[in-house]
Formats: structure tokens, sequence, C-alpha cells
């Protein structure tokens, strides 16, 4: 896969939550710097792959509207948002957040991610 399929993958086909993937597409020595309205967090392999289980425990349904999706080199940049709905309440999908991420890539792997998010 080309870094722009890997990205597509993450977040059209619920990659984000698919732990075997993110390991299998994750460097080891990857880092997120993600800035969210907690403030900046940094995230290495193993918190975004426990990021991945909690989704999946926390969302019967976790979708991803791409807005954009542009990919230079080994870098990629998509804007896009997040709709997910509850365990509790499976019938109401929600908007959860508005999102743009940049991802860089090393020997075809995710090494480097920007991240910046508003909630709804």
């Amino acid at each position: 896969m080309t870094p722009k399929e890997i990205v597509q993958e993450l977040y059209a086909n619920d990659g984000l939550r698919n732990r075997d993937f993110l390991n299998d597409v994750l460097h080891d020595n990857v880092l997120l710097e993600w800035h969210s309205s907690e403030g900046l967090l940094v995230k290495d392999k193993k918190s975004l792959l426990d990021l991945a289980t909690e989704l999946k425990d926390n969302f019967s349904i976790f979708n991803s509207e791409i807005l954009h999706l542009i990919s230079e080199n080994d870098s990629v940049s998509i804007t896009f948002n997040h709709f997910g709905a509850s365990i509790e309440n499976q019938k109401d999908l929600i908007l959860i957040g508005r999102f743009i991420a940049i991802w860089e890539f090393e020997n075809n792997k995710i090494i480097k991610g920007y991240q910046i998010s508003r909630p709804a």
C-alpha cells in the first residue's frame, strides 16, 4: 500500500479500531503530537494501539467522513469528521469531533503524526 492508501484505510475502513492493521502500519518509534481540547497529547505506538481498543470497546459504530486527502512524497494530510454511536446508545450516531492530521512515513510505515482536533 502507498502512504495515501494506508491513511485512507485508517479512516475510510475503520482502521483506527483495528489493532492488527495499526500494528502493521505504525513504525515501532511512531509519535503522534495531538493538540486536543485537553491540551497537547503525545502518543506512542502502545498508546495508539490502546486507543484502538478503547474506541472498539466504547463505540458500536465509528465512522470518519474524509473531507480532504492530500499526499506528497512521504507525507499525507487529511481533514475529517468522526462520528460515533456508543455501546449504550447504538441508534444515535453523533458527530464526535473535527480533525486535521499530517502523517509522515518512513519505509512505508507511519513514523510521525501531527493532529489538531475540535470537539463537535
